[in-house]
């Protein structure tokens, strides 16, 4: 009997403070001088995620854990270490290693619970703290008003609220700030799920520091939503996108493999800085992006998430009030979508997905021809003879005017004349000039137009949006030969 009840003793779950100095004492090894705080939320979070999976209510999964976070705390990007260990004894060994070794958090919460089979199930639930948030409930009544105020996290500015209602609007709300403090009343007239988000502008662009469900008048989910299906990829994603704008009775965005292109290429640079942000010291801003590829736009915007798949990363943005405002934005017309594999700052395995939106400037398709034959046609009209395209010339002025847009300043190279001349060949004297417009027509007033002097032109144009000038310029390099 007595050889029994030690047995027992020996597979028993430990206590859930034993669990926690594990946790912590495993920290500590880790991480040496690295200050970690117990964080509650976390904790409630862990343990409703436990529970649910002893219950049949949750797989063992990451994803699932992170949406009982979402439910009990308002950090933006908490990270999952799940493990299963039997016996149940070694729960608290399991929680000592459950943690990112990159060390880059200072909140944890952890919990476990008895499985049928005499095992466990433990859960780490971590965030880098930044921002502070003053206590916001996740269940109230229909009609309450809430109080958003805390302090931004140190190197932040500007903070912005934004609040997901029941029915899927999303509407900004007024914020009072000074300094680093910021204060907001929200007041949650529907019943249903509101989602309150607090972006601030840092120096990987705008950074979501808070975002906390608020259910009022409804029962909290007690159950993850079912995990999204292998294969389904970005063309899921697509059709996710689809699905939600026609919701909201707007139309189905056009792929658009430019588009594509760019935001391929930011997941995967992301990934290989391990720098999850909008703006990259590589590469810039989404609107650096798209100039240095030449592309003209009226509207853009960009989300990115972060996750075990792409599936999960998309729920993820949609579950963001800003980035949901994006993605029913009714100015843009076409998409792109990207993602790449790769490691977090946090060590874990992860998906960077990217999501690029715009409203083009379609132009034509040979913005040079349509300035040339407009210069023909000047030409006669003034009894000029025609100029000749010279094929040197053109190459000069395509590569002059890309180089131009691109560093968005009209500034002729000094030496372009003379290169001109080696590229033709033909020519022994040229002029060049330059225009930033919006129509091929703009350019009748370049002054050596109506000078019969002239035998041949080269040009370069295409559309391009500029800082200086506005989105969707008609860029166009003249070189006059003779």
């Amino acid at each position: 009997m007595l050889l029994a009840l030690l047995l027992l003793l020996a597979e028993a779950l430990p206590r859930q403070s034993q669990i926690e100095t594990a946790a912590l004492e495993g920290v500590s090894a880790s991480c040496p001088g690295h200050r970690v705080t117990l964080d509650p939320d976390l904790t409630r979070a862990c343990q409703a995620y436990a529970a649910a999976v002893r219950e049949g209510r949750a797989p063992v999964s990451g994803p699932a854990a992170s949406f009982f976070a979402s439910l009990e705390t308002y950090e933006p990007s908490p990270i999952a270490g799940i493990a299963t260990v039997n016996p149940a004894s070694t729960a608290d060994r399991a929680a000592s290693e459950l943690f990112p070794k990159s060390c880059r958090f200072n909140r944890l919460g952890v919990a476990a619970a008895l499985l049928s089979d005499g095992g466990a199930v433990v859960c780490a639930l971590t965030a880098n703290h930044g921002t502070t948030l003053r206590r916001i409930p996740g269940r109230v009544k229909p009609g309450k008003r809430v109080s958003v105020s805390g302090a931004l996290e140190e190197g932040l500015r500007n903070p912005r609220l934004y609040v997901t209602r029941p029915g899927g609007e999303v509407e900004e709300v007024t914020v009072a700030s000074r300094g680093a403090r910021f204060s907001a009343k929200v007041t949650l007239k529907e019943p249903g799920e509101h989602s309150i988000e607090v972006l601030a502008d840092g120096q990987r662009g705008p950074q979501v520091t808070v975002l906390r469900r608020v259910f009022a008048g409804v029962p909290v989910p007690s159950r993850p939503p079912p995990e999204p299906r292998a294969g389904e990829g970005l063309n899921g994603v697509e059709h996710a996108i689809a699905r939600l704008r026609a919701a909201h009775g707007l139309s189905a965005l056009q792929r658009d493999v430019e588009l594509d292109s760019v935001a391929e290429a930011h997941s995967r640079e992301m990934a290989r800085l391990r720098t999850f942000a909008h703006v990259l010291p590589t590469t810039g801003s989404l609107g650096d992006r798209l100039r240095a590829k030449g592309y003209a736009f009226r509207s853009i915007g960009e989300n990115i998430g972060l996750s075990s798949d792409v599936a999960t990363a998309h729920d993820a943005i949609v579950g963001s009030p800003a980035h949901l405002a994006n993605l029913l934005d009714p100015r843009h017309r076409r998409l792109g979508l990207g993602a790449a594999s790769g490691f977090t700052a946090d060590g874990a395995e992860g998906i960077y997905l990217t999501e690029v939106f715009a409203d083009p400037v379609v132009g034509s398709a040979d913005p040079a021809g349509d300035v040339a034959a407009f210069i023909a046609a000047e030409r006669r009209k003034r009894g000029l003879p025609p100029l000749g395209r010279d094929a040197g010339l053109d190459r000069v002025a395509l590569r002059e005017v890309r180089a131009t847009a691109q560093a968005d300043e009209m500034k002729l190279d000094r030496t372009l004349a003379e290169r001109a001349l080696r590229e033709s060949g033909q020519i022994h004297s040229a002029v060049a000039e330059i225009y930033v417009g919006s129509a091929p027509e703009e350019v009748g007033s370049s002054a050596n137009l109506a000078e019969a002097k002239w035998t041949r032109i080269g040009v370069g144009a295409l559309y391009a949006s500029s800082r200086q000038y506005g989105p969707g310029r008609l860029w166009v390099l003249l070189l006059y030969g003779r």
